[in-house]
């Protein structure tokens, strides 16, 4: 994932309120009275107070505060959001998992804020229930940029009433949107007026602050004279002088500040005012070149601070801070007293935040340096992380430079490239790219060269040309091989290589480059790219065979995303393990990667990744002969990477569909398909793709009785395969050229590709089975052979058992299905609560049944999973009925009624034996219950398993068959009953585990509602109520338990008594 913008925590939380803050209740009481608006200004010029009124409010109200600081480095877009999200989320856990991961692959503000703030502010809505503001302090240093101030005005009609925003600001907000808001009543605030000090508030700062009594008159005074600007007042009483209004602020401060201080003290103050604020490691950095000798800062800034010179401290008192006020001052008398000094101290700022990562503070430090050449030597620097974390930033900063500047620097061109290539202009990124190249080769800058060529590398790949691409891999590799401190370009260069080979086709090629390139990063320690060469090499893995290898990489990979929230890559290692639990016949677990991959791909908006999963459903859909979900799902991946440049999978989807018109057999679809993009598949780079396109054409061949010409073309693509090292597609192959030699008359042949199947033990048995399965209708006749015949024989059964398990699948994918609905079964049944049978939406009724009996049987055969005769169903259902002529003409009687009310199939006779007829299109309430216990104690993620368990809950309606009376019901009663009260108190205890208290008591009450005896529930309760902070609900839940206990003649249970003692003490 890409990293995130650096945030520094000082910006987004609450100031401390110090001791010589003085709280005007005057101001806040009108403030309160005003936080039900959803914007609140607070507008005054520098000095009036209006921060420490904001500070004084966040320490009283009674609200969640959210606080942002604002400086000048926020005037960059992307910044302002990424400190906008953090100042939420640090309040708000939660906020920001998707809107922070959406802003760091953000490509244009214009294209994707409105997506971005809708992220945000639905986060906003699902992790906020109660009113709470939002404090944005100094918002005059963004104002005037009309991007900031659109984001916050579309922010403010996007976000709920419960968020109210409190702007302090020098001048009124420029928000398009505020005379709306007026009209509507959702603003208010307070001016410069309001918030002047009166003559009580000046009493009580003095006798608070300076330990002096002031008489009305006198503090009228000083209320006339400063008309009322505390900053006036605080200087005026640090020597005594004449008050000041605010028209010789500065010469006040140099007369009775600066000039009184020791020079040494003066020094620092002057030195120090060029940062936004510093620490002892900064000034040792910054400031120590400009001393002869070794300074002690950690002393000099405790004196400033202890005399109060307008600082404020940080975080534990680290870093300090300036007055904005009093750091304007000193920076002016800076450059006039010392003007030789300000370069010097501001060149090393930027060393010193380069060497931080800090790169917009290094871009605003050098901006101040006006040398252009300077400051694109910082953005070319700063190029490579911010291409991850703050592409909008980056392009404004390359943009702002003169023309003349970005056409003539080659790292500035080459920092283009991938810009372009990242927003999908592959063409433009190249050329960019080639002239970077170009220009560093004159000028023998290897450094420079070997990163062009990596870029130059990465869009060929992305445009599918990866032989060229190779050739600039291969001339990086050489370039950096002997350089140790180019180990970093040498193992993204093996990166890059690894995967030209596996899009190639060349996997074997492609696992050594991404292996060495994963042992190089992991030695370099670079931990921010392992996951995504653990996904990249677990590819590899999977396409030639090691199964158990790509697994454990693929898990791998994916426990560090889960762990970081990164929903764009998680989605990418989905889509991986979702093809593989495919390849090895998991269906369901292919499924469930798939949707929750999809997910998470749609959140974090990685269209690449949404269109792979959606292919890979329609491959899964396919497969299991739920033709119209897989077409589905196949147009809605060809509309996502319709957008997507050089994108392969536009190839893949061609093979896909053909494929699946050979699978339902429509002969002219396939052959449409193959005669418009036969020249295009012909020509592909990828020696993959071609094996691909020619088992296509040979089953397409095949499917039309033409051997002679599929065998030429079968052999061909096994050959591809074959040397790839790809097991699971040469088998497809051998599998196929066996159909087409049998088709062709040629059994010797035919049988010595079955007969090379023997040696395939390392291909997963489920890929070979299905291919067989399809296959089978030209490979049945060799069962006779005497060499192969039983060896087929047993492929063939076990792809014919394959096919029998096919209905059962469908029906749990069916359970799973989110992203494309699979339609709905023509035969659903609920057996818990009241019974009820629908066929064909439409619910079968007593009369349709015409007695409770016939229904009745139905549900007995439906419980059976083994046959039954007639004998056995008069015995559990007729035990009145011992005649054998009288059981016969009953049964034969509500049989026919059973088949005529539910159809005729629904169930089987075998020799005397009946069953229900398992391979009907069917949903079974009790089937989905049990599958999704059983998925949830399968699962390791709580999430997964709260998912799972909330729907076996929601599908309980009542006891099994609440009105058969039949003992043969009664054992399966027992057991779903039992099941549903631990399901019950497993999903209490996890909602309990997760926070989530006003679900575990929901739940509580429908476990009590069942059985009001079971103690443990209770146990869970009073555990919920307390994390609520309830203690009257958690002496009422024990008193319920031991009043229901002794309805049994018992008292509560010692684990019962010590709860509740814990709990209530």
């Amino acid at each position: 994932m890409p990293l995130s913008i650096p945030i520094s925590k000082t910006k987004i939380i609450v100031p401390n309120r110090r001791d010589e803050l003085l709280s005007r209740p005057r101001l806040l009481e009108s403030l309160k009275g005003l936080l039900d608006n959803k914007l609140i200004l607070l507008s005054a010029p520098a000095g009036y107070g209006k921060t420490s009124l904001l500070i004084d409010l966040a320490h009283h109200v009674k609200l969640p505060v959210c606080w942002l600081s604002l400086d000048l480095l926020d005037r960059d877009p992307q910044r302002f959001i990424a400190y906008l999200i953090a100042s939420l989320a640090e309040r708000f856990p939660g906020v920001g998992e998707m809107s922070r991961l959406q802003l760091n692959q953000l490509r244009s503000m214009e294209q994707d804020a409105e997506a971005l703030l809708v992220t945000l502010t639905n986060e906003l809505y699902e992790k906020t229930e109660n009113d709470f503001l939002l404090i944005i302090d100094d918002y005059h240093l963004v104002d005037d940029v009309p991007v900031i101030s659109a984001l916050l005005n579309r922010f403010l009609e996007l976000v709920l009433e419960n968020c109210h925003v409190v702007l302090s600001s020098r001048t009124l907000p420029a928000l398009d949107d505020v005379t709306l808001m007026v009209a509507r009543e959702q603003v208010a605030g307070l001016s410069q007026d309001e918030l002047a000090f009166v003559p009580r508030e000046v009493q009580a700062l003095y006798a608070q602050n300076f330990h002096q009594h002031l008489s009305e008159d006198t503090a009228s005074q000083i209320v006339e004279q400063t008309r009322g600007w505390i900053t006036g007042m605080l200087l005026s009483n640090l020597s005594g002088g004449t008050r000041i209004s605010g028209v010789n602020t500065f010469a006040y401060l140099g007369n009775q500040v600066l000039d009184q201080q020791p020079e040494y003290v003066r020094e620092f103050l002057l030195r120090t005012s060029l940062p936004e604020e510093f620490n002892a490691e900064f000034c040792e950095i910054v400031l120590s070149p400009l001393h002869s000798g070794p300074q002690n800062w950690s002393e000099l800034m405790g004196l400033i601070l202890e005399k109060n010179l307008f600082v404020l401290p940080l975080e534990d008192g680290r870093w300090l801070r300036y007055h904005p006020l009093f750091r304007e001052f000193l920076q002016t008398r800076l450059k006039r007293e010392r003007p030789q000094e300000v370069q010097p101290i501001l060149e090393r700022m930027v060393k010193a935040y380069e060497k931080a990562g800090e790169w917009e503070k290094a871009y605003f430090t050098c901006r101040q340096l006006n040398d252009i050449d300077a400051l694109a030597g910082v953005i070319e620097r700063a190029g490579t992380p911010m291409l991850l974390s703050a592409l909008v930033t980056l392009e404004g900063w390359i943009n702002s430079l003169p023309p003349a500047i970005v056409r003539s620097r080659p790292g500035l061109i080459s920092l283009r490239g991938p810009i372009l290539a990242m927003k999908g202009n592959l063409s433009e990124s190249k050329e960019l790219l080639d002239k970077a190249v170009d220009i560093y080769r004159k000028e023998d800058n290897i450094p420079g060269l070997i990163v062009a060529l990596i870029r130059r590398a990465n869009t060929l790949r992305l445009s599918g040309n990866y032989s060229a691409s190779l050739d600039d891999v291969n001339e990086a590799l050489r370039l950096s091989e002997m350089e140790s401190a180019f180990q970093i370009f040498y193992a993204e260069s093996l990166r890059l290589k690894g995967l030209n080979h596996y899009r190639l086709g060349e996997s074997k090629q492609a696992v050594e480059s991404l292996e060495h390139s994963l042992s190089l990063f992991i030695a370099l320690k670079e931990t921010a790219r392992i996951p995504t060469l653990l996904m990249e090499t677990g590819m590899v893995h999977a396409a030639i065979g090691d199964i158990e290898t790509a697994k454990r990489s693929y898990h791998e990979a994916l426990s560090i995303k889960k762990t970081e929230g990164d929903l764009y890559a998680q989605s990418e290692i989905m889509n991986n393990l979702g093809v593989l639990y495919h390849q090895l016949g998991e269906y369901e677990l292919a499924s469930e990667m798939f949707e929750n991959g999809l997910a998470c791909a749609r959140k974090s908006r990685n269209q690449r990744a949404e269109s792979l999963i959606l292919t890979g459903l329609g491959d899964l859909y396919g497969e299991v002969e739920e033709f119209e979900v897989a077409l589905e799902a196949y147009q809605q991946a060809e509309v996502v990477a319709s957008g997507l440049q050089g994108f392969f999978i536009s190839n893949y989807l061609i093979v896909a569909r053909a494929g699946l018109a050979l699978s339902q057999g429509d002969i002219e679809k396939a052959g449409q398909i193959i005669k418009t993009f036969r020249k295009k598949m012909k020509a592909s780079q990828s020696a993959y793709e071609r094996g691909l396109w020619n088992l296509i054409e040979g089953r397409f061949h095949i499917l039309k009785v033409e051997p002679r010409k599929a065998i030429p073309l079968l052999k061909e693509c096994k050959a591809f395969f074959t040397q790839d090292g790809r097991d699971t597609e040469t088998l497809w192959s051998v599998i196929w050229l066996a159909a087409a030699y049998e088709q062709m008359g040629q059994r010797n042949e035919a049988r010595a590709e079955i007969q090379s199947l023997l040696s395939a033990s390392a291909a997963p048995n489920h890929a070979l089975l299905v291919t067989i399965r399809q296959a089978s209708p030209c490979l049945k006749d060799m069962q006779t052979d005497v060499q192969i015949g039983r060896l087929l024989g047993g492929f063939l059964e076990k792809s014919q058992r394959l096919s029998m398990k096919l209905p059962s699948i469908r029906r749990t994918l069916r359970r799973y299905a989110h992203s494309i609905q699979m339609p709905p079964a023509s035969l659903t049944i609920r057996a818990f609560g009241r019974p009820e049978v629908s066929v064909n939406g439409r619910v079968i009724t007593m009369s349709d049944w015409r007695t409770q009996s016939v229904r009745d049987l139905f549900f007995f055969f439906l419980l059976r999973q083994d046959m039954v005769t007639k004998e056995q169903v008069g015995a559990n259902l007729w035990p009145e009925t011992d005649d054998p002529q009288m059981l016969k003409a009953r049964f034969k009687n509500e049989i026919y009624r059973l088949r005529r009310a539910a159809g005729k199939n629904v169930i089987v006779f075998e020799e005397e034996y009946y069953c229900f007829n398992r391979a009907l299109d069917y949903e079974y309430d009790v089937e989905a219950f049990d599958s999704h216990v059983l998925r949830a104690h399968k699962s390791e993620d709580k999430n997964d398993r709260i998912a799972h368990l909330q729907k076996a809950v929601d599908l309980v309606h009542g006891p099994f068959l609440m009105e058969v009376d039949g003992l043969w019901a009664a054992p399966e009663r027992e057991r779903l009953d039992q099941s549903h009260n631990l399901v019950l108190e497993e999903l209490a205890q996890l909602y309990l585990d997760t926070n989530q208290l006003d679900r575990c008591l929901l739940i509580c009450q429908t476990a009590l509602e069942k059985d009001r005896f079971r103690e443990v529930i209770y146990q869970l309760e009073m555990r919920a109520y307390a994390a609520l902070g309830d203690r009257a609900s958690i002496a009422r839940r024990y008193q319920a338990c031991k009043a229901a206990l002794d309805e049994l003649g018992l008292t509560p249970s010692d684990e019962t008594e010590l709860t509740y003692r814990e709990l209530t003490r």
